[in-house]
């Protein structure tokens, strides 16, 4: 059933999306995309920026529980390898983070290090994007008319991901792992793999939590390092636009990849978030009153610079020895019962 959904929503996705092509106009949005002419690759530039945060973010989440943390060079490869996972296969992100810890743990780090600081950052990063959507709403406000729809739309999701970042903190205060297995025996399911490591289990949640409640200081800095992540993520979208020749401000950028950001997220069980994205981006150039033409040439820019590091992580992936599949395999093991 779930499999069907998946193809419905990514069937709808595509569909809209080349409903927006064909409403543009292949040809006017080719001639934007010739438009970029030698400085296309800069596209990829901003991205790269955001991948540099993200991993310094990452190495500062290696609390006072892990001791000295992994070469920032070892968790950059690492990273770019498991993020290839996630913007691929459509598992709420969880494909990707094992793959980060199995990897890690490749290379000598503990299996519990490894586990809390994929959960911690994980957990860092997802504040600080909320933050970053926040940010985005109240910049959008003086742009858009005052009777835009929009606006309502904006501030409810803002505060909805708010909540949603304060039930993760409360379920990561009693425990992530515990809550679901209180929630499985309740359902009378008990999956043998949880039982046979449930006393492993309690101590990644007690580190877990003992991040944020000792180690406030490096829980501020790794959140902090993340949103910058996130004002990162606008620069592409801020880049683009200049070099196709529609100005931006920042105040637009951010407000918008906010949004995407936001857009991406609901199709985070479609793989690759294909036509959900897209059309996330289109429309939102429409609330904004932009050029639709532009709108479907940066969602198509946008993809091509993902295609182009997933082929990179890929490669990473391989040069590790494993298959993809193998390795999601190994992961979800041994990065559950090594310590």
């Amino acid at each position: 059933m779930k499999t069907i959904a998946r193809w419905i929503l990514l069937l709808l996705g595509l569909s809209l999306f080349g409903w927006f092509i064909h409403r543009a106009g292949p040809a006017e949005i080719w001639a934007h995309v010739r438009q970029l002419g030698w400085a296309a690759p800069l596209v990829l530039l901003p991205y790269l920026v955001v991948y540099l945060f993200d991993t310094w973010g990452w190495q500062l989440s290696f609390g006072q529980y892990a001791g000295t943390p992994p070469r920032f060079p070892t968790l950059f490869r690492v990273r770019w390898a498991g993020e290839a996972v996630n913007n691929v296969i459509p598992s709420g992100y969880v494909g990707g983070e094992a793959v980060k810890a199995y990897l890690l743990h490749r290379r000598g780090v503990p299996g519990l290090t490894c586990g809390t600081s994929v959960v911690a950052s994980k957990t860092c990063q997802v504040i600080a994007q909320v933050a970053f959507i926040g940010l985005g709403a109240l910049l959008a406000l003086p742009v858009l008319p005052p009777d835009s729809e929009a606006r309502h739309g904006m501030i409810i999701i803002t505060l909805a991901a708010f909540g949603v970042v304060l039930l993760l903190l409360l379920l990561q205060r009693r425990g992530l792992f515990s809550t679901v297995q209180g929630v499985l025996k309740t359902l009378s399911l008990r999956p043998k793999m949880l039982e046979r490591h449930a006393a492993h289990l309690r101590k990644l949640d007690e580190q877990i939590y003992r991040f944020y409640r000792t180690d406030r200081r490096r829980f501020f800095q790794t959140t902090s390092v993340f949103f910058l992540g996130w004002l990162a993520d606008a620069l592409e979208i801020f880049v683009v636009c200049h070099l196709l020749g529609l100005p931006l401000t920042v105040a637009e950028a951010i407000a918008i990849e906010a949004f995407i950001s936001v857009a991406k997220a609901m199709g985070i069980f479609v793989p690759a978030a294909l036509g959900v994205q897209e059309s996330g981006v289109v429309l939102l150039f429409n609330i904004f009153a932009l050029p639709i033409p532009l709108a479907v040439t940066y969602a198509i820019l946008r993809r091509g610079r993902e295609l182009f590091y997933v082929l990179v992580g890929g490669m990473l992936l391989y040069a590790e020895g494993a298959a993809l599949r193998t390795t999601l395999t190994r992961a979800a093991q041994e990065a559950s019962t090594s310590q």
